[in-house]
């Protein structure tokens, strides 16, 4: 029974993260991000402003919530499993393959938050930390499969990539040009185009 009591533990967590950033999202868009309180946000969620603070930090970071931070969980993780002899930046180009955006409610959400973005400028700055993340962890990942310093320019250029094909492509499809899978693929072929492991 203990493993039934986490699962429904887990869910509820999952179900009340999930609300929050609905709410939250939902009141930026009727009201505006700065107008918006996180008692409001709560208030919205059906839960304390206590709880509120339990999943999140601040109301900045409700706003990219899990659809972006478990997006780079997940390419740290399917990053690990690939095939140890496969070329890094296949691999790179894999996983980034798999974790495309193409649920209807997720996309959503993305041009709500990149809406947002627009209009309040502050919010950029967490954005680029999220993308900073993202660049971290592709050069560590393909310093340590070409055996090189995740400083070194050839995990670095690839990590680049990655990070701005995804930037290029969620801007460019914000603004109605072009599909996001597309371009966030057509981006990174470019600017990986000549790129080989030392």
């Amino acid at each position: 029974m203990p493993g039934h009591v986490l699962n429904r533990r887990e869910t509820h967590k999952q179900q009340t993260r999930a609300a929050l950033e609905d709410a939250a999202l939902a009141l930026f868009g009727r009201k505006g991000y700065e107008e918006t309180t996180v008692e409001e946000i709560a208030a919205e969620a059906g839960v304390s402003v206590r709880t509120f603070f339990r999943y999140f930090a601040s109301k900045r970071h409700v706003l990219f919530g899990d659809v972006a931070y478990h997006r780079i969980s997940l390419l740290g993780e399917r990053l690990a499993k690939r095939p140890p002899e496969e070329d890094p930046l296949d691999s790179v180009r894999a996983v980034l393959e798999e974790l495309d955006f193409t649920d209807p409610a997720e996309l959503a959400q993305i041009r709500t938050r990149m809406a947002l973005m627009q209009e309040q400028p502050s919010l950029i700055g967490t954005y680029l930390l999220i993308n900073h993340e993202l660049q971290r962890l592709v050069a560590a990942f393909v310093g340590e499969r070409s055996g090189l310093t995740p400083t070194h320019p050839y995990p670095m250029t690839v990590a680049s990539a990655a990070s701005s094909a995804w930037d290029v492509a969620l801007w460019a499809w914000a603004g109605g040009s072009g599909d996001l899978v597309e371009v966030r693929r057509r981006t990174f072929d470019q600017l990986t185009l000549g790129v080989t492991k030392p």
